[in-house]
């Protein structure tokens, strides 16, 4: 069985847990066949799941249900679902695999309405075809006739009523259903577009003779034999009926209720005409309507006509064709309560109310089989085919199911679930035993759909592998779905079913390899007689698996057992043999004979040489001296570091491995044996059973390899375990500094075997063999095990190199002079390129390795995140900048400041160290817990800045952990120290391009948005925010704030570079003064710097500033003169002074504050300019005085005014002024100062001499 989780809405909790599991009792319940959806509803409501695939808890991926659509389903007043299917359509591409196209709902209500529904829950159409309850929904779908004399069955839909039954053709259905569909999606799209769907064929048949109803069963279309029509005809007419010549076909109904028990009803076809229903299209003319009513319900809101909804008029309801019962099984005590049919439309199980399930014969109308003692049981059928490729040949089979040409048998399971017992059976029909049986709750619901897909025929089925189920059951107490699988040979009788005694033994093995005994030589004699006695050959093979996986039986036993099978096997005919269990058994004997001799040489330890000495290694390797102690030195360095980081194991034994994982990891292929795909612990366990003695120097390299190759493993797959076990046993090859000679020893003879390295190989070319090997030391992550292996394959290449080249200049004539002569390959040149990358990455990650103890400081979370291991290839791939970027992640890890990069700098550039013992104090004033590994570090970062001279060049690495820092702190802005310490860095960048385009990265990609988050929250706030609105809208408290606020400020100031640059874009590089500006650059500072004016004169001049003391009014800057300020900033950004103070004049006026306007007056240069900008402001007062307030005296003395200047006074716009409260007598006093400063031939001189008189009139 199968189990699939649901997840489903929490149901309302209940005082009893029994309430709590009924609850799936009392719902109307359907799950499509294909497994996709499930449809829950009780009453008005309803739930639609959808099926998606998902990890449990466990990790592994299974299919749960989660809601896709839940609601109200009902219309009409008062009614209630009474059933529900969900069909799933077939799609029409060619290009389908089998799974549907979409899946239609179907829900029958108590008040006659069919609705059909999208999964989505879209009305497509409903249908009132009768207008009693709908009592059940049943669907038939095609199914391919298993031989030519079964009659092929048309799709139908069938709906129950009391007294009636309606059938559905399935073809006019299936194009109903798409073209309502695809008017939803047209008329989504468009709103307006109304296409009327095909109408829909139906049958309605009126049951007569019957006292009630409450299930059915559609068999389809029967036609009669020749002697069964002569029998009906004479039953129903008498002797003298007449009879026609050929059999009429008729469709079969068989009913479930009371008087009769049991009915059988037949109609002719084409005794009744098929109706056509006009589609009551939901979505027709009025779909754009509803579905924006549908939307307003959503979103809360309704319209008017909603609230008052109009006496809908029911459709035309078509009468039923009369249809009496035919015949019955009579049984006036017994009420039937639900029937269902077979799948090969023979059989149908029926319960009633007295506990039982019936077994009918649909054909003959008998009840052949009764079942007791199953009161409210659920059926459901189950049908098997046979699989005729696991039957076992025999030489002589005059069985017409031997034939693999003949069509295979095929088994009908009763499914019978009692809900009083917990207790799921299947039982063989039609007289056959109970072959399983299941404990489950006794809350759950048996699903037996009866139907597939709706949409195929007899072509479009070809081809078609419909992933489908037969019977499910949900279980409401775990949530879950579990589907019934049986196999065929359960069908079997006990005489015939070989099969079936085949699973008996298997079972009676199993059993006996489990059992607790001691005595494992009874073990094999009862094996050895039982997998003997298995005839089925894919059986026998699934029986020696078993024993061969079994960890309790010994190498012997398993190898004894293995043989008797396969000398059983050669002793039979040829003909009666399967090859295939043949070649199993042979495969299998050589792998256990290759796992007898490998562990035998592992168990033989040889007495130890002395370990090899430095000269030999040397030598060993082809390294001068001073080479070898340098690698030396290396190595040593990088075992110190590692140290700090290796995580340690419990010790295990290297050269033992089960003959059960043996067999697992090995397969044979004719004469070869070749490794399955493993994980790389796999690969080293291997390879440590093969080549860890070897290579520990406790066993003999020579027989091993021997013994490998005779095996028929080839030397490639051989070279890769030995690579394997190298590169991920590095710790321990560190400490055991002969396992390298041991290591040249195995690839010495590994290159020797056949089609190791090809014989067509010269010196110009590369060969494949050593080049497995580099790439394995290039991918490798543990460096030093492959800057090892890196020089032993290097070795070894010269070595063959050398004896290749000897042999082909053998044939020189004695007393030439060879011996100076150097033998040159490509592979060798490979070998050298690869030691120097190998050593350059053993370097880098040596100094990776390193860290210093912080015991005091507080390191955050990101810091403590490990840092990834270095390979050759993830170094090639990082591109020019990788090995920077590797080595920031690191400062950053250990959280340097830039002194410290500098120092090791310095050391590596000059000799003298006196700067450097300045620079170490300082570190040391610093950060005084890093001094005792700081001379580590210095000198590792010595080491890593001449192997890398360019990559990490001073500028460069200062970018990147500029770089770094500010990601980082991207990603945990309450870290400020991480953005003080990347303006550290980037001020430390020497180049002044490339400092600049990091700090225009930094501020463009992390710091303007929350910049400007930060500028707009404390000028909306005026005051320092709190901590709650810095963390709203921010996105950091308020202290963190705080220092942001400041390193922007120090972002800034590196990017300015003087003011030259302001307001002009951060991308322009802008060093030096460049003489003429950009007019419209100049016009956006003057516009700044006119509004700072602005501000300081309305803040100045508000109520709340005059009360406030200086402090308050400028909060950022103590006593700052801001109009002054102004005036400073605008020689240097090149904007004229007299503009910002006649600005700042014609302000103080506009508020009203003439007498500081009189003070400032005297600063401007250009008095005849601001003149004629205060006559417009004068005007615009006066024009307040006599317009706006238009008193009586206002109004006769603005007629007696000179039509000029009426005129002008008109055109004025008062509310530009701030303050129009002025007296009189203060704005007479601008008049004159204006014509003070006016010349007599300027052309607003006359009308400032009017506006005098004007004025005069008005104080007087």
């Amino acid at each position: 069985m199968r189990k699939t989780h649901i997840t489903a809405e929490e149901e309302e909790e209940s005082t009893s847990k029994n309430q709590r599991n009924y609850w799936l009792q009392d719902c109307v319940l359907s799950l499509s066949p294909t497994n996709d959806l499930m449809v829950i509803a009780n009453e008005q409501k309803a739930v639609f799941l959808a099926s998606k695939w998902k990890q449990s808890d466990k990790g592994k991926e299974e299919m749960q249900y989660a809601v896709g659509w839940s609601g109200c389903l009902s219309v009409e007043e008062g009614e209630c679902v009474s059933s529900v299917l969900c069909i799933p359509l077939a799609s029409q591409k060619r290009s389908s695999t089998g799974r549907p196209d979409w899946t239609c709902i179907v829900v029958g209500f108590t008040s006659g309405y069919v609705r059909f529904y999208t999964e989505s829950g879209v009305l497509l159409l409903a249908q009132l075809l009768n207008e009693d309850p709908v009592l059940q929904l049943k669907c038939r779908t095609y199914e391919i006739p298993r031989h030519p004399g079964v009659t092929e069955q048309n799709e139908e839909l069938s709906i129950l009523y009391p007294a009636a039954i309606v059938t559905i053709d399935g073809f006019s259905l299936f194009q109903s259903l798409r073209a309502c569909r695809n008017q939803v999606a047209r008329a989504a799209a468009s709103g307006n577009e109304n296409v009327q769907p095909p109408p829909l064929a139906y049958k309605k048949w009126g049951l007569q003779d019957v006292d009630t109803i409450v299930d059915h069963a559609s068999v389809g279309i029967m036609t009669l034999s020749p002697f069964d029509q002569m029998k009906t005809a004479s039953n129903i007419g008498g002797y003298n009926a007449a009879i026609k010549n050929s059999p009429p076909a008729m469709s079969q109904y068989v009913t479930v209720g009371s008087n009769p028990f049991t009915g059988f009803f037949f109609a002719l076809e084409g005794s009744s005409q098929p109706l056509l229903s006009h589609v009551a299209l939901a979505v027709a003319s009025k779909l754009t309507s509803a579905l924006f009513h549908a939307a307003s319900g959503w979103l809360g809101w309704k319209s008017k006509h909603e609230e008052e909804p109009v006496q809908k008029q029911k459709p035309k309801v078509e009468p039923a064709t009369p249809l009496a019962v035919r015949f019955g099984i009579p049984d006036s005590r017994r009420h039937g309560e639900k029937i269902c049919l077979s799948p090969c439309n023979t059989l149908a199980a029926v319960t009633d109310d007295f506990g039982r399930v019936i077994l009918l014969d649909v054909t003959r109308g008998l009840a052949i089989r009764m079942w007791k003692g199953y009161r409210d049981a659920e059926v459901g059928w189950i049908q098997t085919v046979e699989d005729l490729h696991e039957r076992e040949t025999e030489k002589i089979d005059y069985s017409p199911f031997g034939n693999a040409h003949c069509p295979s048998r095929v088994a009908q399971f009763l499914v019978i679930y009692a809900p009083r017992r917990g207790i799921l059976e299947v039982w063989s029909t039609q007289q056959g035993p109970r072959v399983g049986a299941f404990n489950v709750g006794k809350h759950c619901r048996l699903l037996y759909p009866g139907y597939k897909i709706m949409g195929l025929n007899n072509v479009t089925s070809q081809g078609w592998q419909p992933q489908t189920y037969q019977i499910c059951l949900v279980d409401p107490v775990s949530g879950s779905v579990k589907t019934v699988h049986v196999p065929f040979h359960f069908a079997l009788s006990d005489k015939k079913s070989e099969r079936a005694k085949d699973m008996h033994l298997v079972k009676k093995l199993n059993a006996l390899l489990k059992a607790k005994t001691s005595d494992l030589d009874l073990i094999e004699a009862e094996a050895k007689e039982l997998i003997l006695d298995i005839k089925y050959p894919a059986t026998k093979k699934q029986a020696l698996e078993s024993i061969l996986t079994s960890e309790r039986v010994p190498l012997s036993s398993l190898t004894n057992i293995t043989q008797t099978l396969m000398d059983n096997l050669e002793k039979q005919e040829l003909e009666c043999v399967d090859e295939g269990l043949l070649q199993f058994c042979a495969n299998k004997l050589k792998l256990l004979h290759l796992y007898e001799i490998v562990s035998k040489l592992n168990s033989q330890s040889i007495q130890e040489d002395t370990m090899p000495s430095d000269n030999d290694l040397a030598k060993l390797l082809r390294l001068e001296e001073k080479d070898f102690h340098r690698l030396q030195t290396l190595l040593e360095k990088y075992k110190k570091e590692n140290a700090q980081t290796a995580v340690q194991f419990a010790d295990e034994k290297d050269d033992v491995l089960s003959v059960k994982m043996f067999l697992e990891y090995l397969e044979c292929e004719k004469d070869a044996i070749n490794v399955k795909n493993m994980e790389d612990n796999e690969c080293v366990t291997l390879g440590s059973f093969f080549f860890w003695k070897c290579l520990c120097g406790e066993s003999s390299t020579e027989e091993m390899c021997r013994a490998l190759e005779s095996a028929g493993f080839s030397p490639q797959i051989l070279l890769s375990l030995l690579l394997n076990l190298w590169l991920s046993r590095e710790k321990d090859i560190l400490e055991k500094p002969d396992s390298t000679s041991c290591l040249h020893t195995m690839l010495s003879l590994l290159s020797k075997m056949k089609v190791a390295i090809d014989e067509s190989w010269d010196t110009q070319s590369v060969s494949p063999w050593w080049q497995q090997m580099r790439t394995a030391c290039i991918q490798s992550e543990n460096n030093a095990a492959a800057l090892l292996s890196a020089y032993v394959g290097h070795s070894v290449t010269a070595q063959i190199i050398d004896s290749v080249t000897e042999k082909k200049f053998s044939q020189i004539v004695v007393g030439s002079d060879t011996e100076s002569w150097e033998a040159l390959s490509l592979d060798a040149e490979y070998w050298k390129l690869l030691l120097k990358q190998l050593e350059d990455c053993l370097i880098l990650q040596t100094l990776l390795h390193s860290k210093v103890s912080k015991k005091t400081i507080r390191v955050s979370s990101l810091q403590s995140e490990p840092l990834g291991r270095l390979s050759v290839k993830k170094l090639l791939e990082g591109g020019k900048g990788g090995i920077a970027d590797t080595v920031a992640k690191w400062v950053f890890k250990q959280g340097f400041n830039p002194l410290i990069l500098n120092l090791a700098q310095q050391r590596n550039n000059t000799d003298n160290t006196e700067e450097s013992e300045e620079m170490h104090t300082n570190i040391f004033l610093e950060e005084p817990e890093i001094d005792e590994d700081l001379e580590t570090i210095l000198e590792l970062l010595q080491l890593a800045y001449q192997q890398f001279p360019c990559s990490l060049e001073v500028d460069v690495l200062h970018a990147h952990c500029c770089w770094e820092y500010v990601v980082q702190w991207n990603k945990d802005p309450e870290e400020a120290c991480f953005l003080i310490r990347s303006i550290d860095y980037l001020r430390c960048i020497i180049n002044a391009h490339v400092q600049h385009g990091i700090a225009l990265m930094m501020w463009n990609t992390f710091i303007v948005k929350r910049l400007s988050s930060a500028t707009y929250l404390m000028d909306k706030v005026g005051k320092a925010p709190k901590d709650r609105l810095c963390r709203r809208d921010v996105g950091m408290s308020d202290t963190a704030m705080t220092a942001f606020l400041g390193c922007c400020s120090d972002l800034l100031q590196t990017l300015l570079e003087g003011k030259n640059a302001f307001f002009k874009d951060l991308t322009s590089i802008q060093l030096l003064p460049s003489g003429d500006m950009d007019p419209n650059v100049l016009s956006i500072r003057q516009q700044f710097l006119l509004k700072v004016v602005s501000a300081a004169v309305q803040m100045l001049c508000s109520q709340k500033a005059k009360e406030a003391s200086e402090e308050e009014l400028f909060p950022f800057e103590k006593a700052r003169n801001w109009p002054t300020l102004a005036v400073d900033l605008a020689q240097y950004l090149q904007i004229s002074e007299d503009v910002v103070k006649m600005h700042y004049v014609c302000e103080l006026y506009s508020y009203g504050m003439d007498h500081l306007g009189e003070e400032a007056f005297l600063q401007v240069s250009d008095k005849e300019v601001l003149a004629s900008q205060l006559l417009i402001l004068a005007g615009q007062r006066l024009a307040f005085a006599l317009l706006q307030i238009q008193t009586k005296e206002g109004m006769e003395l603005f007629a007696r005014l000179p039509p000029t200047l009426c005129t002008w006074l008109k055109a004025m716009d008062p509310q530009e002024l701030q303050n129009v409260q002025v007296p009189i007598a203060t704005t007479a006093k601008l008049v004159n100062r204006v014509i003070e400063h006016l010349p007599e031939n300027h052309g607003q001189y006359s009308l400032a001499l009017n506006l005098i008189e004007a004025v005069e009139a008005i104080s007087s």
